[in-house]
This record gives structure tokens, sequence and C-alpha cells, in this order.
């Protein structure tokens, strides 16, 4: 009983990080209707980054270049819009490029050394459980960020902007919302959030170069199983599929533990289908 506990606490722990990695996915499909589908890599730059340069500058800098590569994401996503380009799925197939880069440019610079820091050298004991110190710092400043997004979505002018500008582009930008701004700073909200979980990975479990799309894709299982349009189900999604994964990889061989998120997502869409469930649901 205690060792399947201690899964259960771990899987909390990793989930909050894939929760962080959703969250970017739901603001931005809140607010333009689409996905970065570039979250990951800019994880994987803030913690290549941080890994370099040691201590709080690093982490500093690390995140600074995740905003850096996401504001270049909206560069694109407003050259694409001015253009005339309209179809979600271009803006989507773009940030998959931009990933596809960062993480060349990051096996360029770097090659294939892992990225990880240890941050506390023992484990905490509760009842017999093993808690990891750096665990407990996810999850809280998981649980902290997805908070403050759902007040600010839900419950501020700013909040009410940004669906509008989603909703109704147009008609947002004839009733004064300068949606183009807001759109721009979501993605840069998306690479902070997405650096913020690079550090977290960094001084928990690490990576590598090709944990790029592994993440995106962690982060977009987490958005989508009860909801993309609410942060507090982004995070709830990323902890169900931490707890799947640990669960896995505590009674499962290693093969099988990198399938079992998936699949996890899979059987939870199927059911909801099978229900009548809508995949994107609205604030809890």
């Amino acid at each position: 009983m205690y060792i399947l506990t201690e899964y259960i606490v771990r899987g909390i722990q990793a989930g909050s990080i894939y929760g962080l990695l959703a969250l970017p996915m739901s603001l931005l499909f809140a607010t333009a209707g689409t996905i970065d589908f570039a979250v990951g890599a800019y994880a994987l730059l803030a913690a290549a980054v941080a890994t370099i340069v040691a201590g709080p500058l690093g982490i500093a800098i690390g995140i600074a270049a995740a905003v850096t590569a996401a504001a270049a994401m909206g560069v694109i996503f407003l050259v694409l819009t001015r253009t005339g380009t309209k179809d979600h799925i271009v803006f989507a197939l773009a940030s998959f490029g931009l990933a596809v880069a960062i993480a060349s440019f990051i096996l360029w610079q770097f090659g294939t050394q892992a990225f990880v820091r240890a941050s506390f050298s023992q484990f905490w004991s509760l009842g017999g459980i093993r808690i990891s110190p750096q665990g407990v710092i996810n999850l809280g400043l998981g649980a902290l960020v997805t908070l403050l997004l759902y007040l600010l979505l839900y419950w501020s002018d700013l909040g009410r902007m940004m669906r509008a500008a989603a909703v109704n582009p147009s008609g947002a930008e004839l009733a004064g919302i300068p949606v183009a701004r807001i759109q721009f700073g979501t993605y840069l909200a998306g690479g902070l959030l997405g650096g913020l979980a690079g550090i977290m990975i960094l001084y928990s479990a690490g990576l590598d170069f090709t944990a790029s799309l592994s993440l995106t894709l962690s982060g977009f299982g987490a958005a989508i199983i009860f909801g993309i349009t609410s942060p507090l189900r982004c995070l709830l999604g990323g902890v169900a599929m931490g707890i799947a994964e640990a669960l896995a990889a505590g009674y499962t061989s290693g093969m099988v533990t990198a399938m079992v998120p998936f699949l996890f997502v899979l059987v939870v869409l199927s059911a909801s289908n099978i229900g009548g469930g809508a995949m994107a649901g609205d604030r809890p």
C-alpha cells in the first residue's frame, strides 16, 4: 500500500508539470483558437540555457530565452494573420516547424548531453512515503500559476477581451479591443510558462534534446482530457496523466511506460465521446 501511495504522490508531482505545459495551449486556444506546438521546445530551450549558466541568473536567462522564442512564434502568427491566413491548422503547423528548428539548434549547440541539475540530495519521509522536495515545489508552483490564470481568464477585463478576441476577432476590434496585441501577448505568456516548466523539469528528472516533442504531446494530452478551455481542467488533466505514467513506471516495463499516458488520453477521449461528453468544456 505504501508503494502504491508513493507512486500516486510521485505522479501528482510530475503531473503538475504536464498541467503547466497545458496552460499555454489553454490560453492560446481561448485567445486565438489555435494551439502552439512549440511549448515543449520552449521548455527545452530554457533548461539548456539554465544548464550552462548556474544559479538564479541561469534560470532568468533560460526563461528569457524561452520568451524570446515564443515572441518569434508570435511574430510568425501576426505575419500569417495579416497576409490573410485564417486556418488555425496553419498556425499550429508553423509552431511545430519552429519546435523542430529549436530542437535542431539545441542538438547543434549542446550535442546529445542530458540537461539536469540536482536541487535536493535527500527525500522527505512522510508516514514511510518518500516525497521529493522539488516535486512539492513543482506542485505548489503549478497550482498557484493555474489559479492565477483561471482568475485572469474568467474574472478580469483582460480575460474577457482575450476570449472575445478568439470568438469574434473582427467584432472585438470594432469594440476597441487590441486583438493583435492580446494574441501576441498570449504567445509571450506561453513562452514564460513553457520556460518555467522546463526549469522545473531540469531540477527534477532532467531532459535532453529529444524531449521537445514528448513534452508538447504531454501538455496537449493534459489540455484535452477534461477540457482545453479551462486552466483548472488542464491541471487536473496533467495530474491524471502523471499518475497514469507513475503507475505504469512502477508496475510495467519501460517500453510500456512511455505509451501509457497517451493511451490514457485515448481511452478518456473515447469514453467522453461515447458518453456524449465534450472535449472542450466551459469553466467548472
